[in-house]
């Protein structure tokens, strides 16, 4: 892992500062209003670096816990500008605001923990219970140094008179604060250093324990009180030392990557592809992707694009003949797609129309097969010498009637017919049986639907009846019922010399089963048809 310009730029920007600091705060030593001057340079330091962690950090928990980190050293300082500069000489003020610098520093040793917990933890794993007990011990710490008045086990003044920190004595929950204060910290650094030891490698891995050393060697040397001096002024106090290391461990975390944040932008954009450049306010290429070559050239085939950004513009070379040649394959595709829907179009039309012509061709076969025998018969009567010729023009008109109305059903191509229609077969058929001289009546009650073979066998049946009886007959009534799953058919007849040898009952394995019941007196007959749907005996 390397360095980006940008992590450079930022670590020199921020170092710089920071001796900056330490030189205008020897610089400006006596100096009016300006004695603490390098608290107040510190607290515009961490601003303006928690606001880059505002925009760059993309972990919410993470970005959140280093947000508090940065207000709580910001109020560390105002509490030293406070004391020693707005409150001086009020000395209970200042000693409370003394008490005070507690608060942060132990809030900040707090969140340092957890937010070494919280690198490289999932969001959906939650903290152990345990792990918050550290909280409580450190609020208890806080309200202990707060309430030092009440007791003096903090800190405690020998000569009996209060004072803002001249002349006092640490007392044990002074050391009780500060043990816990070094632990947190010394987790915090040890659990971070850990991880990145496991995760990070190469020469970065080292790069967060560079401030970790700057600030033992610092606080070492400021305890003996041999930090660096220039003309016996000290460059840095040990809070602005401290916040300074602590600011730069963070941003290690962040270089390193164990802190997620939107970083290398200027590499991303040097791989990309795309001929682009970004330019500054004047005018001048600040960044641009490999192989690009500014200006770009300005053709029929080539569309520059142009787009304002903070401090500058972006700038892009829109390839046209790609775009055009992309069209043309799409248009070309589409027109191969459309003739190729055309053709299966036409060909399906062709298949449904074959397939049509082909089962009216099976269905005209079968009407063919079935009624074939009543054909000869017309052919028979009509080339018949004998007979008179009238009467066998009327048996023909009979037969084809029947052909007329049994072509119909057998075209109608439906698995159940109505009664009706059979209804209008036997009326049809009895209306021809007039030109023999038969009287005829034809009535229907009921309503419904039945298997279609069920119902032509029903027509089928009646006709049969007529044909046989034809020559004797004087007076045919038919009446058609449909009552549930029954289609019961009553005929009477009058006519001389009338045998039915049909009498009994029929199941041909089919969806319905006949039976016929025929009752005779002399010439008059009646003849009753019940057809069950379903094939049960009746």
């Amino acid at each position: 892992m390397m360095l980006s310009k940008t992590s450079k730029r930022n670590i020199a920007l921020f170092a710089a500062a920071f001796i900056l600091c330490g030189v205008l705060h020897v610089i400006l030593w006596g100096v009016d209003f300006t004695y603490t001057f390098s608290q107040l340079f510190m607290s515009i330091l961490t601003l303006l670096w928690v606001l880059t962690v505002q925009k760059r950090v993309t972990d919410a928990r993470l970005r959140k816990l280093l947000l508090w980190i940065a207000v709580l050293m910001i109020l560390f300082y105002v509490l030293q500008i406070m004391k020693y500069r707005l409150f001086y000489g009020f000395t209970s003020v200042q000693r409370y605001l003394w008490y005070a610098y507690y608060i942060p520093v132990m809030a900040i040793s707090l969140l340092c923990f957890y937010l070494a917990l919280y690198i490289y933890r999932p969001k959906e794993k939650p903290l152990p219970a345990v792990s918050y007990l550290p909280i409580v011990i450190g609020v208890l710490l806080a309200l202990g140094v707060l309430t030092n008045d009440l007791h003096f086990l903090a800190f405690h003044f020998p000569s009996g008179i209060l004072s803002d920190g001249v002349g006092h004595r640490n007392g044990p929950l002074f050391f009780l604060f500060a043990f816990g204060f070094l632990v947190l910290f010394i987790l915090s650094y040890w659990i971070i250093l850990r991880k990145c030891r496991r995760t990070i490698r190469g020469k970065l891995r080292f790069l967060p324990v560079l401030p970790l050393i700057a600030e033992t060697v610092y606080c070492v040397l400021y305890l003996l009180d041999t930090a660096p001096r220039v003309n016996g002024i000290i460059l840095w106090n040990g809070g602005e030392f401290f916040g300074f290391c602590m600011i730069a461990f963070l941003e290690a975390c962040i270089i390193v990557g164990m802190i997620p944040a939107n970083k290398n932008y200027e590499k991303l954009f040097f791989a990309t592809r795309l001929p682009a450049v970004i330019l500054d306010s004047k005018g001048s290429v600040v960044y641009q992707t490999a192989e690009t070559e500014y200006p770009f050239p300005e053709s029929d085939d080539v569309k520059v694009m142009r787009h304002p950004i903070s401090g500058g513009s972006a700038e892009w070379m829109v390839d046209l003949k790609q775009v055009r040649s992309l069209n043309q394959q799409l248009e070309d595709a589409t027109a191969q797609m459309e003739a190729r829907n055309a053709y299966l179009a036409e060909e399906n039309r062709i298949k449904q129309e074959k397939a049509e012509v082909e089962t009216r061709s099976r269905l005209y076969d079968r009407i063919s097969g079935l009624l074939k025998p009543k054909l000869d018969q017309i052919e028979a009567l009509l080339d018949s010498p004998e007979g008179d010729p009238d009467r066998q023009l009327a048996k023909a008109a009979v037969l084809t009637a029947y052909i007329k109305r049994r072509s119909n059903l057998e075209l109608l191509i439906a698995e159940r017919l109505d009664v009706d229609e059979l209804t209008a077969a036997v009326a049809e058929s009895l209306e021809y049986m007039r030109l023999c001289g038969v009287n005829t009546a034809v009535s229907s009650f009921g309503a419904g639907t039945f298997p279609s073979e069920m119902v032509i066998a029903a027509y089928e049946h009646i006709e049969a009846i007529a044909e046989e009886s034809l020559d004797t007959l004087s007076d045919m009534i038919v009446t058609v019922r449909a009552e549930g799953k029954e289609l019961i058919v009553r005929m009477m007849l009058k006519a001389d010399d009338f045998v039915y040898a049909a009498n009994g009952q029929w199941h041909d394995g089919s969806s319905f089963s006949r039976k016929v019941v025929i009752t005779k007196d002399k010439q008059d007959m009646m003849i009753l048809l019940t057809f069950t749907e379903g094939g049960e005996q009746s």
